[in-house]
């Protein structure tokens, strides 16, 4: 049985995405548990990230992997609130868990961690993170919290690649720059605080391929 969906919101990123996307395929195929799912929605002009996930999918029935959805996505093109959406839409449990697609996981058992996080009274779930610009080399880790100033960009919870909530909740389309802390600030609303893992497990990646150095996607 699925346990968790990680939905991924890609695009060309100027030549990068399929090079990003596969770096986090890798990581995927090792982590300790394989009970789930990534869901991949698509902006792409190209065919470049559908040719990539064709063998990751084959994984899924050779080896028993996670199994791999892909949608191409023409709908709100260069929208990535949109795009993570369909992603989401598209998912098949009940546990959603967003990843950008330059971000990746930090450590084999992130999912398992996670996982076990959403087993006792978890409505949404925010873990600890560190930064990149090489792809190697770390720095600047962060442990995240919730503030009430944080839907006015005090950010103190990282990008949505630190999150995972129950199925249900979706980005607000109308936003780009805010898009994350406006969906923390609803989220809180509705569910109260979030359940917090201090453990780093996600990497950002900061460079030209962040949301705040593209627009649009």
């Amino acid at each position: 049985m699925l346990a968790m969906s990680i939905c991924i919101p890609t695009y060309e990123m100027n030549g990068l995405g399929a090079q990003y996307l596969k770096h986090q395929f890798d990581i995927f195929v090792n982590q300790t548990v394989q009970n789930f799912e990534v869901v991949v929605s698509d902006h792409s002009k190209n065919d470049d990230i559908e040719k990539l996930c064709k063998p990751y999918a084959a994984l899924h029935n050779k080896y028993g992997k996670f199994s791999t959805v892909y949608v191409r996505n023409e709908n709100n093109e260069g929208n990535s609130s949109a795009n993570a959406n369909n992603a989401i839409r598209h998912s098949n449990t009940d546990i959603v868990k967003i990843m950008f697609q330059d971000d990746y996981l930090f450590t084999k058992d992130a999912i398992e961690k996670m996982i076990v996080a959403f087993s006792v009274d978890c409505s949404w779930l925010i873990v600890g993170s560190t930064h990149t610009t090489t792809g190697q080399m770390t720095f600047n880790p962060m442990i995240p919290k919730y503030n009430d100033q944080i839907h006015l960009g005090n950010n103190t919870i990282s990008s949505p690649s630190v999150l995972a909530m129950r199925k249900g909740v979706f980005f607000d389309e109308n936003l780009i720059w805010l898009m994350d802390v406006e969906l923390y600030k609803r989220l809180h609303d509705a569910f109260g605080l979030p359940k917090i893992l201090e453990d780093c497990l996600v990497v950002n990646r900061i460079g030209e391929s962040q949301l705040s150095h593209t627009i649009p996607e």
